[in-house]
């Protein structure tokens, strides 16, 4: 399981007061469209445009979403080490117990939480996504559970590193920037994420597919590592979260970590891959190859709740 190992506290220097729009976007992800991904693109188009033109019935397509959601959120959460069982994390969502729940529990529990509470977003593609949202994603995920005892819904004030613990010895894989650059890190985060909704002219267009945009976006915030903890949990619910914003729901029957889940060693080295290169495209080709094959799964489910 790969974690943040805490490092020392550094003192607090002064920054430049110049800002990205003096100067353009200062993040500017590099990536190449392959032949790969374009085909794995053109399967996600045809899915978003077959659910758009079919009516499931409401009662099928309740049902499906709430399996949905506690499958993906299961899965989420297992990538990060979580015991709970698929029977267990099935009998909290229909009904939580009255005793006190473990902490198993209760990410499984937030990690519901917050897909309620991003659903309003859903095609809502002129809100601006800022920094409260991000940290009110990560308040709700962490509330009460690891992650949440180093500040819910606030910025790391310590530096950390990205790494496994084997035994005694320590694996490092990443160095995520100085907790001193945290915000400005988010906030060019989140600029690139409002200019790449907009459609430009000719090489200055800005555009970029929806998908990409939030596969690129789900490694920044876990490159970033914002939070001491809950990190790749936020970075999951961001993505979902930027795909519901831009009409890419899919009726909500697609849970893309359960891809992640069956081989969670492929799904770090593929973030790894663009932390050590900084070019998204084995990542993207990764993410795109996850999002393609749900595609098929996802027909399949609807053709079962077509009126």
């Amino acid at each position: 399981m790969t974690v943040a190992i805490r490092t020392q506290r550094r003192m607090p220097r002064l920054r430049s007061s110049a800002r990205v729009a003096d100067y353009g976007l200062v993040f500017e992800p590099k990536f190449s469209l392959t032949p790969r991904m374009l085909r794995q693109l053109k399967a996600i188009e045809q899915t978003a445009g077959f659910l758009k033109a079919v009516e499931l019935r409401p009662d099928w397509n309740a049902q499906v979403r709430n399996r949905t959601n506690v499958i993906e959120a299961l899965a989420s959460l297992q990538i990060e080490g979580n015991s709970l069982t698929l029977e267990e994390a099935f009998e909290l969502a229909q009904r939580p117990p009255s005793r006190d729940l473990r902490d198993s529990e209760r990410e499984f529990c937030n990690y519901l939480s917050t897909f309620d509470a991003i659903d309003g977003l859903r095609n809502a593609r002129d809100v601006v996504i800022s920094r409260g949202d991000v940290c009110n994603v990560h308040r709700i995920l962490v509330d009460g559970v690891r992650g949440g005892r180093y500040g819910a819904g606030q910025f790391r004030r310590e530096d950390v590193k990205v790494g496994d613990i084997d035994g005694a010895e320590v694996v490092v894989h990443h160095h995520p920037p100085s907790f001193l650059e945290v915000d400005s890190e988010i906030r060019d985060l989140l600029e690139w994420i409002e200019a790449s909704k907009v459609h430009g002219d000719g090489m200055d267009d800005p555009w970029i597919h929806p998908v990409i945009q939030a596969g690129i976006a789900q490694h920044r915030l876990v490159w970033i590592h914002p939070f001491v903890d809950g990190n790749g949990r936020t970075a999951r619910m961001l993505t979902t979260l930027l795909l519901y914003q831009r009409g890419y729901d899919f009726k909500y029957l697609f849970e893309l970590s359960t891809y992640y889940n069956e081989n969670r060693e492929d799904y770090y080295s593929a973030l790894r891959a663009a932390d050590t290169t900084s070019d998204y495209t084995a990542w993207l080709t990764y993410f795109l190859g996850g999002f393609a094959y749900q595609m098929m799964r996802i027909q399949e489910a609807a053709r079962e709740g077509l009126r």
